[in-house]
């Protein structure tokens, strides 16, 4: 079976994007087993996640993600700017603002130029309560951490995932030993994200993510937009900022009405091609 699929990366997180609408009625039944080969960067065509785009309406998509192991997940921010770029693009919607349905839920989307898309990455939320966060509280969100003998303060947000965000003065540091040994602590929360702020000015900072060795692919995203509600609620910054990627620049607003954090980001194609998949017995379309 030949598979018609492009190559899409966001700040440096590639992903595969494979249409319903141009390829056979059956693939949907198989595309788990698509994805294990096509992600290969070895023998496929590499990436961090397979996108499959179900047939939608004027405004809105149906997405399924699927990550390197075959199993469905959930859509990065990169990934998500990806989807809505083509779909944009490709006449599947016809409207700049729509809705793509996920496995996690509905996101808003809206197309701003012929290069940046606006995502919405959700509500910002309390890991230890999962109550709503908002600027101005009289809670401390600080916490702290006994790290071989020294005190390290870091500020949690839950926003999908947990994160812990720890606020540098630059990155003249071991980024990754360093969170290892705060990841190694037994008190600190499993499978939280680790963040490195450098706060340049109200408007601009700089993040560098430590993912542990988990499977989040694209997940810089999530971990800047909470580290843009660590930093509001520790005073450091505005609303309104841009966050410096190792990959790439983003431009976040943590909206004060509906307490909804937006993203707005690069998403771009980088070529397209055709794959071709053997099929099993029993998954030929008829």
């Amino acid at each position: 079976m030949e598979i018609d699929f492009l190559k899409m990366q966001g700040c440096g997180d590639d992903v595969i994007l494979v249409d319903a609408a141009k390829n056979h009625s059956g693939l949907a039944e198989s595309v788990g087993r698509l994805t294990r080969g096509m992600l290969d960067r070895s023998r496929g065509v590499g990436g961090n996640s397979l996108l499959y785009l179900g047939r939608g309406d004027r405004d809105r998509l149906d997405l399924r993600g699927f990550t390197a192991d075959g199993e469905q997940s959930v859509v990065s921010a990169n990934a998500l700017r990806c989807a809505a770029r083509y779909g944009s693009d490709s006449g599947a919607v016809t409207v700049d603002e729509f809705t793509i349905e996920t496995a996690g839920g509905p996101v808003k989307a809206q197309i701003i130029d012929s290069v940046n898309v606006r995502v919405d990455m959700g509500m910002p939320l309390s890991r230890e309560t999962q109550a709503e966060i908002r600027e101005m509280s009289r809670e401390s969100f600080t916490r702290s951490i006994l790290v071989e003998g020294r005190s390290v303060s870091y500020t949690p947000i839950s926003l999908g995932r947990s994160y812990a965000l720890l606020f540098v003065p630059d990155f003249s540091f071991p980024v990754n030993r360093t969170a290892r040994r705060i990841a190694a602590q037994p008190d600190f929360p499993s499978e939280t994200g680790i963040g490195f702020v450098q706060i340049f000015n109200r408007e601009e900072m700089r993040l560098r993510v430590w993912e542990g060795g988990e499977k989040y692919p694209g997940d810089e995203c999530a971990c800047a937009a909470a580290a843009l509600v660590a930093s509001v609620v520790n005073g450091f910054a505005d609303r309104e900022a841009f966050v410096h990627l190792r990959r790439g620049d983003i431009f976040l607003q943590w909206e004060e009405g509906e307490n909804r954090i937006w993203l707005t980001g690069p998403a771009q194609y980088v070529f397209s091609g055709i794959y071709e998949f053997e099929e099993k017995q029993g998954e030929r379309p008829s």
